[in-house]
């Protein structure tokens, strides 16, 4: 394999987006984040030719370009070190189509994002401490650790436990950073909270060491791991920086506005905040650990079955917060250890979908897709395979990955580290043999098991199907006859305000915006699926064709307010049939998009045409 040439990446880029085009520029752990002033302007097909590129959507005001985790950042740094594009307006576009709860959980995910490396890094080398001072692995050269030199176990000790004592200071860097502040005003104020004047808050913990008792109530100690004190201190001290720089005289500017912040955030944080929220965030550390460690698995199942519906929504960057605070507390992470094999059961079912298919294009793009999963993207396999295959695929990697997490968490298994997914994510357990063992198992069982599922569940028909036609050269073409479930404007899908609907990463079908809240049955035939929020059902007719109806756009976040549906799992409905009603003044007032889009999500037939007719639209 040739070097990456990431200079060049980057340049074609910009000149595929336009120069001109781009108004900012961002990126996250797998994505190149652009703001951009025509969307409409940017070829997605010449994107995708360039090289890396694995795959491009437009969501929350945003053209995100997938690349990966290791080479987005480095054409990032290409890309800024020679066009100089601002970062300031990429939260204000996120807010143009995106909730306030999925903005909050964004902006937290981004300050976690840049501390990544040194945490996965940390957690590397403490691996590598334990294999080194491992009393078989000594055993095997005649030594043990009283043989070790007392210089070795200091560097030991200066790789493992650096990035830990210190994260409040690196927590506080990147809110300052994110918010608009001084960074270096926040890495400050971190390392104030951790301050060797005060006392260590492990030794307080563990009973080595008394707090200072302010006004002979307020106990004083370091927050050492605390993630919570850290990141609203910053995240207030970048808020009251940019207030007062403002209204500084800029005579004063330079001076008293560090000295304020300083002074008001280490205040705040050792006199108010810290005392109130380290002990809510170590009850809430305990909870999360009770959860994970719940009798038979429990609790791995039901992580292990809602990360992957996170990741389908958006919701997944919440995690990062979490598992932070975890490794920070106890030193392990065992949630990343449940949510890890959703990616061990998405790369199975891409890859079997892929091999099966009579398509060469889409073998290939599903083969790709598998590898990118299996190297930690998800993406590309999720959205543009397994998704599009329809809920029985859906299913089988979602409770593939609950399995997996539930044997995972019955049998205690927990990371030192995160960051690392799929092929890599071993080297976050090569601290122990038995965690080491039992996690690649596991890993590898998860994988089979979503790839016989897939075989025997999703991919059945298709067999079938494949075994008639050695006997024909010709397919029939199918045509179905869909009403639109609701009147109103009929839009076709590349025109809708979603980017998992209008990349037809889901399948063809189109949109309606409504005219009546009136819902009827888009064909005749059996309801196989209703959301438990009643936002989307998926219907099946008697020869296999199956449609999703999906009413509104993240309309998800309402929890079932603006519908009514007068269907259940297993029901026979007419074409035409009145079903439900869905509340469109609501949605608008909760400003959601109230679109309705009907979608064919059958794999084995896949709809490539849509006559755009009336009153019925023809799918074949």
């Amino acid at each position: 394999m040739g070097t990456i040439d990431y200079r060049e990446i980057g340049d074609r880029i910009i000149e595929a987006v336009g120069l001109d085009n781009i108004e900012s520029m961002t990126h996250c752990a797998t994505r190149l984040r652009l703001e951009v002033r025509d969307r409409d302007a940017i070829d997605d097909s010449q994107v995708e030719l360039i090289d890396q590129v694995k795959g491009v959507f437009f969501n929350a005001g945003q053209y995100q370009i997938i690349l990966g985790t290791g080479i987005v950042n480095k054409v990032y740094e290409e890309i800024n070190q020679y066009y100089q594009f601002t970062e300031r307006s990429a939260a204000e576009m996120s807010k143009q189509s995106a909730s306030g709860l999925q903005i909050a959980i964004r902006n937290v995910a981004d300050i976690f994002v840049p501390i990544i490396p040194i945490l996965g890094a940390t957690g590397l080398f403490l691996g590598l401490k334990g294999v080194v001072l491992n009393e078989q692995v000594l055993g095997l050269v005649h030594m043990n650790t009283a043989d070790i030199p007392a210089w070795f176990t200091a560097i030991l000790t200066v790789l493992t436990d650096t990035a830990f004592g210190f994260l409040t200071a690196f927590i506080c860097w990147s809110a300052f950073k994110k918010i608009g502040g001084l960074p270096i005003i926040g890495f400050l104020i971190g390392l104030m909270l951790v301050s060797p004047a005060l006392p260590n808050a492990y030794a307080v913990a563990n009973g080595t060491a008394e707090p200072i008792m302010a006004f002979g109530i307020i106990p004083l100690v370091g927050y050492q791991g605390s993630i919570l004190t850290a990141l609203i201190t910053g995240i207030l001290g970048a808020l009251l920086e940019k207030k007062l720089r403002k209204i500084m005289p800029n005579s004063m500017d330079l001076i008293f506005t560090p000295f304020v912040v300083i002074l008001l955030s280490v205040f705040l944080a050792l006199f108010i905040l810290g005392p109130i929220v380290h002990g809510f965030e170590a009850q809430a550390i305990k909870a999360i650990e009770w959860f994970l460690h719940l009798p038979f698995g429990i609790g791995g199942l039901i992580i292990g079955f809602l990360y992957p519906i996170a990741v389908m929504t958006g919701m997944h960057h919440m995690f990062i917060a979490i598992e932070t605070s975890l490794i920070a507390s106890t030193g392990f992470n065992p949630l990343i250890t449940v949510c890890a094999m959703y990616g061990f059961s998405n790369a199975a079912v891409c890859l079997a979908i892929a091999l099966k298919s009579k398509s060469q294009a889409f073998k290939t793009a599903g083969v790709s897709a598998t590898a990118t999963q299996i190297l930690g993207v998800s993406e590309p396999a999720l959205f543009g395979v397994v998704m599009r295959t329809g809920m029985k695929a859906i299913g089988v990697m979602v409770i593939s990955s609950a399995l997996g997490g539930m044997v995972l968490s019955l049998f205690g298994i927990q990371a030192n580290s995160y960051g690392l997914a799929v092929l890599l994510s071993p080297l976050m357990y090569i601290y122990s043999p038995y965690q080491l063992i039992v996690y690649c198992i596991t890993g590898l069982a998860t994988f089979c098991l979503a790839f016989i599922l897939t075989q025997l569940i999703v991919l059945k028909k298709e067999a079938v199907v494949m075994k008639k036609e050695v006997h024909s050269t010709e397919e029939p073409v199918q045509k179905h006859e869909v009403l639109p479930p609701v009147e109103g404007e009929i839009l076709p899908l590349a025109e809708v305000n979603d980017p998992v609907f209008s990349n037809k990463l889901i399948g063809e079908g189109f949109g309606v915006y409504p005219e009546n809240d009136t819902i009827v049955a888009p064909i005749t035939g059996e309801i196989v699926m209703i959301a438990p929020t009643k936002h989307a059902f998926g219907i099946r007719d008697k020869n296999g064709f199956e449609l999703l109806i999906h009413m509104g756009i993240e309309t998800v976040e309402l929890n079932g307010i603006p519908f009514e549906l007068k269907i259940k799992l297993g029901q026979q409905v007419t074409q035409g049939e009145t079903i439900g009603r869905l509340d469109r003044s609501f949605i608008i007032k909760e400003q959601k998009d109230p679109t309705v889009m009907v979608v064919a999500t059958s794999a084995q037939n896949p709809i490539t045409t849509i006559e755009f007719s009336t009153p019925l639209l023809t799918f074949y």
